[in-house]
């Protein structure tokens, strides 16, 4: 019997899965495996991983939550790992469907008591109440068939729910095919290739020089989901602008694409689609286009909401849309058309610090160093794939240095840096923030977060399994006193950036007072037992609030500001 491609992916998988569960001390396959996928899909770092992740008994069917403030969002996440690979044409049970609908309306609820005693979930709870979150998203995520026989079940929990609270939830299933099509995005350096059957297409403007071409023409809505339906994890690889869930916009695409008489509007109604791709080969006998390196730049929300209506079989057959395709070989001009195809409309600002000239200059001299700064996602894999000479570079996301030379360098923004990463891109601190930004300063705060991400990563070996004694040996306390004393230390499972300030501030006071021969080691110890001291000195025991609080991270500088002599904890 022939192996299929979910088989092979499979082994795959399990391989990389095999060094997650090792290098984090993971009981499970399935943790590991909600590791790789936020990793993977999400592009989360192993820090909000952590954060993320609800490990341990009493979870009510959550196995991630993401909570994402700038957005009023909430994230809900579901993993099925099957144990064997013969399990992968199984389904989600409706156990386990309910299990974590009824999870998910005791997380949301006032009304609804949580008594289990998982203290990561409860503390996500009470997370909860000091936020506004208006926009809900249940993801179902299996490496088997998904949830067929009882999508009617999440469907109509779903629409209870939107009824009665007047919220926007949305539910996502990202089964073996979406699955694989990570997969493969991590093994592939954008050959996506699809063939697109149209209606009409023909050429339209090109410039002489510049190897660029384009072509315009419409297609059918159903043809258009068809053909990138295999690719709907991958195809907005070069998209600055993802699907935004909870959209008043995507509900009136919906609302278009799916009605009984005005679906024959849709092309009128809506910007339609950009495909951009290295090449574009057409067949004007069979009416159907080939694109080898495709990506859609602009579009995002349009093909998204298609492609759900499709799903629900609810795709009206009249709808037609507009496509643009983009045929170019320079690769800094196809950044260009990327970023200026998507300014037309608001979206975040941290996806255009890219082109800022402080970040373009950054990014140069921090390759004298051996630091490669990712300005845009994938650039690193691009650039290798070109033979620029960057393949032996260390390399920085955007985002995350800004983060961490702001978490460090900053003060009075150091809670903003953990509190709402997204609101340092704010045009108004924008360049305040970057004024006094050096390649030296960059590295000095890079390297010590990581430093203290090892020590974190300690920290969560010994909560899962008391044994390991890394973290006591680091802080140089007896097993014993840890063990008694754990749950001081919670707050060190979102504590990186305060730990990140509380570091920068200590040395430099070290330095004030003319104490030598301290080490970083030591400074990192330094800096948990004085935020410990302030945590537990609070009323509130929400360790994961009182990280991202600034009257906290005020707290802790003066405390650091007012030390006369080397911080000394006495453990006895």
């Amino acid at each position: 019997m022939a192996i299929t491609k979910y088989e092979s992916y499979y082994n795959k998988i399990l391989e990389n899965l095999k060094s997650i569960k090792e290098e984090n001390e993971y009981k499970t396959d399935s943790l590991a495996f909600a590791h790789w996928y936020l990793e993977s899909y999400y592009r989360l770092s192993n820090q909000d991983i952590a954060e993320a992740i609800i490990d341990g008994d009493g979870d009510l069917g959550i196995d991630s939550i993401i909570i994402d403030e700038d957005n009023s969002a909430l994230t809900i996440m579901q993993y099925k790992l099957p144990a064997k690979k013969e399990n992968i044409n199984s389904e989600i049970d409706q156990g386990d469907i309910l299990k974590t609908w009824n999870g998910f309306m005791t997380l949301i609820s006032n009304d609804k008591q949580y008594m289990g005693r998982n203290e990561k979930f409860r503390e996500f709870k009470r997370q909860l109440k000091d936020v506004t979150i208006t926009n809900f998203r249940i993801c179902f995520v299996s490496y088997n068939k998904g949830v067929i026989a009882n999508r009617d079940i999440v469907e109509s929990n779903a629409d209870g729910f939107r009824r009665d609270t007047g919220s926007n939830l949305e539910i996502i299933y990202h089964e073996r095919d979406a699955i694989s099509n990570i997969y493969e995005k991590l093994n592939r350096k954008n050959n996506i290739s699809i063939t697109l059957k149209y209606k009409q297409m023909q050429s339209a403007y090109n410039v002489q020089g510049r190897q660029i071409d384009s072509l315009v023409g419409f297609v059918n809505g159903k043809e258009l989901v068809t053909s990138i339906s295999n690719h709907i994890a991958t195809i907005f690889d070069e998209n600055i602008r993802l699907y935004e869930y909870g959209s008043n916009v995507n509900a009136g695409i919906n609302r278009t694409a799916t009605s009984t008489d005005q679906a024959d509007m849709f092309y009128f109604y809506n910007n339609g689609i950009v495909f951009i791709c290295d090449k574009a080969e057409n067949s004007p006998a069979s009416s159907e286009i080939v694109l080898q390196g495709a990506s859609i730049v602009n579009g995002c929300q349009t093909v998204n909401v298609l492609y759900n209506a499709m799903q629900k079989g609810k795709l009206n057959d009249s709808v037609n849309v507009l496509v643009r395709i983009i045929s170019i070989a320079d690769y800094s001009e196809r950044m260009k058309i990327t970023e200026y195809l998507n300014s037309q409309t608001p979206i975040r600002d941290s996806y255009f610090i890219a082109n800022h000239p402080i970040v373009r200059d950054l990014q140069q001299k921090l390759l004298r160093h051996g630091y490669f700064l990712e300005r845009q996602i994938n650039e690193f894999d691009y650039m290798v794939e070109r033979g620029i000479g960057i393949k032996e570079k260390t390399t920085m996301q955007l985002e995350d240095t800004i983060q961490y030379y702001v978490g460090y360098w900053v003060n009075k923004n150091a809670s903003l840096a953990k509190r709402g990463k997204n609101a340092l891109f704010d045009k108004n601190k924008i360049e305040e923030l970057l004024s006094g930004v050096t390649a030296e300063k960059v590295i000095e705060a890079y390297t010590i977060y990581h430093s203290i991400s090892e020590v974190l990563t300690m920290y969560r070996k010994t909560r899962r399994n008391s044994s390991k004694d890394e973290f006591s040996k680091y802080i140089e306390v007896p097993q014993t006193w840890l063990l008694e004393h754990i749950e001081e230390f919670r707050f060190m499972n979102t504590g990186d950036i305060i730990l990140l300030n509380a570091f920068a501030n200590i040395k430099r006071q070290y330095e004030k007072l003319n104490l030598k021969d301290i080490n970083d080691k030591e400074i990192i110890t330094d800096a948990i037992f004085i935020v410990r001291e302030i945590i537990i000195s609070e009323d509130d025991n929400n360790a994961s609030l009182l990280t991202k609080n600034n009257a906290i991270f005020n707290k802790v500088q003066t405390r650091i500001s007012n030390l006369t002599k080397r911080f000394d904890f006495d453990f006895s």
